[in-house]
């Protein structure tokens, strides 16, 4: 009886391995999923050039002088929202034809 229980644990512990094993072969590595998520909160201005400064609740980036961003370091255990616009620009302006 004892070696069955024991065979028995020794087969769960081998199934669950397995499965960990698979689960973390499926997902890419934190250090891959990182810069997407860092890209888009400092790409955020490129794909919007009226938006002066933005924010996704943990960090808030703003735009420097020429093409330069300042972004603001993530607080500890912030949960990132939708990245929004907090104060546009006015789109230049073109002069009216003579």
């Amino acid at each position: 009886m004892r070696g069955l229980i024991i065979t028995t644990v020794a087969l769960c512990l081998s199934i669950a391995a397995a499965r960990a094993q698979t689960q973390e072969s499926a997902q890419p590595p934190a250090s891959q999923q990182a810069p997407a998520a860092e890209a888009s909160i400092h790409g955020y201005g490129d794909r919007d050039k009226t938006c002066a400064a933005w924010t996704d609740t943990c960090r808030s980036c703003e735009r420097g002088d020429g093409d330069t961003v300042h972004c603001s370091n993530v607080g500890i255990a912030c949960q990132p929202a939708a990245i929004t616009c907090s104060r546009r620009i006015d789109p230049p302006k073109s002069e009216p034809p003579k």
